[in-house]
């Protein structure tokens, strides 16, 4: 039997001009889009994670506002290639500002080597490859949320 893995992550939701900001990845199982940020390390807050791993990944700076979704990903109740049925994630999803683009730029720690950073318009996110589809739904109002929206267990 295969050892659990726990992973608890921070996301930032950045959009200008109408598109989303993601990165590309390929982590040998094949390329998709998500969401900038990362794991959560011991003695950080979790906006401290998500500005630290913003400014690893995309060489940017952001200001969290507010979450706006909690996600949880169990990877054996999926039909994916991409994890072993061992693995489940948890995700805070924040809506960041970024006052200075003029840095994007791949960081000092990208997620991988094949990493790329891409925008993409949000009319365009549904037949894209960005995950998890079941925010894509809200991205285009942002302004409509007024909670945090637990989205349970999708992909």
């Amino acid at each position: 039997m295969q050892e659990k893995v726990f992973k608890y992550s921070m996301k930032a939701v950045i959009i200008k001009d109408g598109k989303l900001l993601v990165e590309s990845c390929d982590y040998g199982r094949g390329r998709f889009c998500k969401l900038p940020g990362g794991g959560h390390q011991w003695g950080e807050t979790m906006c401290e994670a998500l500005i630290r791993e913003c400014k690893e990944e995309l060489n940017i700076d952001v200001t969290p506002k507010r979450l706006l979704f909690v996600r949880d990903y169990i990877a054996k109740n999926h039909d994916t290639t991409l994890d072993l049925p061992c693995f489940h994630l948890a995700e805070l999803i924040f809506e960041c500002a970024v006052k200075d683009f003029s840095t994007l730029s791949l960081g000092s720690e990208p997620d991988s080597d094949a990493q790329q950073i891409k925008w993409i318009a949000l009319d365009d996110l549904a037949d894209s490859d960005f995950y998890p589809k079941a925010i894509v739904p809200y991205l285009k109002n942002l302004s409509a949320i007024k909670e945090t929206i637990i989205l349970g267990d999708v992909n």
